[in-house]
């Protein structure tokens, strides 16, 4: 039996009585690392805040190892959840060695049970050289990794990181989220990961979701997110994919003007329809043979592929990734690679 660390169950919450966060519901199991992915002020930050404790829910229950820890009627205080959380800032006290930070959550321990663990976290975040070392006296790197570590240590259900690299120079950020994973991993930690990089959630999470204007609108598996997403704006989010329109024919196909489409959710729609399929820039590409159905606007070159822009015939702009340049103003007729079954979007006026 799968057991469920964190569940959300129709949370909703305002500020100033204006709506942040609006009906959301997902669920993270044990040993898991899920990602919540969203642009700044789409009220994922205040999703970990009402986890935490730090904010009360106007409505819904939030669950912590099958214990309500907050509802619209009742409120855990933050220290009796076992939550631990990685902050943007990080929230290091200067005038503490690594050690001494890092055991500042284990307390209620003897000293000995607190020397063991802070160096057990040490060796797992290979820090035990800076032991004695002060937070301005390491990386950013280095601290990052003291501030993983002190979440870590009092080993609690469910740790939050609010987009734990926000601060650190790009070229570090890749090197840091395989190694915060590998941390998580091997101290089986359960954690939620709040971020606006796609690359930083799809290296590390089992389950993720985004959410826009407070409202989440796909929680699944990576893989399902980018190949089969749920709503239209999960697509334009992610930007792996065109949202290609056309009508219903009466045998339940689409017809686009890069050609004709097998819907999964045919039924769903009557003929003569709007509708709209997310058709990834990978599974595009060019036919020689075939009369042109859209000219090139733009070409560029994005290291090993260009990405072409191309305006299709029936006004919309298309983008897809070819070995070669093309010409702009050049005709051509662009086609899929595949005719997979693609989920539909009605387009509502």
């Amino acid at each position: 039996m799968i057991n469920q660390t964190l569940k959300l169950q129709s949370i909703a919450f305002s500020y100033d009585y204006r709506q942040v966060v609006s009906d959301v519901s997902l669920t993270v199991n044990q040993g898991e690392i899920a990602c919540l992915l969203g642009p700044s002020g789409c009220g994922k930050s205040t999703l970990l805040r009402l986890i935490a404790g730090f904010e009360q829910p106007d409505s819904g229950c939030i669950e912590i190892n099958n214990h309500c820890v907050a509802s619209a009627q009742q409120m855990t205080p933050p220290q009796q959840r076992n939550v631990g959380m990685l902050f943007q800032d990080l929230a290091l006290f200067p005038h503490l060695s690594v050690a001494k930070n890092i055991s500042f959550g284990l307390q209620n321990q003897s000293q000995q049970q607190q020397n063991q663990r802070v160096d057990d976290v040490l060796e797992l975040c290979r820090l035990s050289e800076f032991k004695h070392r002060y937070p301005h006296q390491l990386s950013g790197g280095q601290r990052q990794r003291v501030a993983l570590a002190r979440a870590m240590a009092p080993k609690p259900q469910l740790i939050l990181l609010d987009e734990p690299f926000s601060s650190v120079e790009t070229g570090l950020q890749s090197e840091l989220v395989h190694e915060v994973k590998q941390m998580l991993r091997a101290d089986h930690s359960t954690a939620l990961w709040v971020t606006h990089s796609l690359e930083e959630a799809f290296a590390v999470a089992d389950q993720m979701g985004v959410m826009l204007s407070g409202q989440l609108l796909q929680w699944d598996t990576p893989t399902n997110l980018y190949q089969k997403p749920a709503h239209p704006d999960v697509v334009r989010f992610l930007n792996h994919a065109n949202l290609v329109s056309g009508r219903i024919s009466a045998d339940g196909r689409l017809n686009t003007a890069i050609g004709s489409f097998d819907l999964s959710n045919k039924n769903k729609f009557a003929p003569q329809q709007q509708v709209q399929v997310a058709v990834n820039k990978n599974q595009l590409f060019i036919n020689p043979k075939q009369t042109s159905n859209a000219v090139v606007s733009a070409c560029v070159y994005q290291g090993g592929f260009y990405l072409i822009t191309a305006l299709l015939e029936d006004g919309n702009r298309i983008k897809f990734r070819n070995e070669f340049a093309i010409k702009s103003q050049q005709s051509i007729c662009i086609e899929p690679f595949n005719n997979n079954q693609y989920n539909g979007f009605l387009i509502t006026e």
